[in-house]
């Protein structure tokens, strides 16, 4: 193994961990926005994972369509919602 082939492991497996990590949060978090945030970090692990397998086209298009369009449309409904205090 080169160490251009032990970096990129090291890359692969670094994002691997942000990406769970971020699902779990997803899931896990109770504020909405939050959620919403941490689902931003898990499309933004998928696309660098996919332009690390040299997919750049489909990591590209990922940051433009997900991160940019629904990413943002997400929390524009979330922060346009109204929210009762103590209820």
């Amino acid at each position: 193994m080169t160490l251009g082939e032990s970096f990129e492991m090291i890359v692969f497996a670094v994002l691997a961990v942000v990406l769970i990590f971020s699902a779990i949060m997803v899931i896990a978090s109770k504020e909405i926005v939050h959620s919403a945030l941490y689902l931003l970090g898990a499309f933004a692990a998928v696309a660098m994972i996919y332009i690390l397998s040299n997919a750049a086209f489909v990591g590209i298009v990922q940051i433009f369509v997900y991160i940019g369009a629904i990413g943002i449309l997400i929390i524009f409904a979330v922060m346009l919602t109204t929210r009762e205090v103590g209820g």
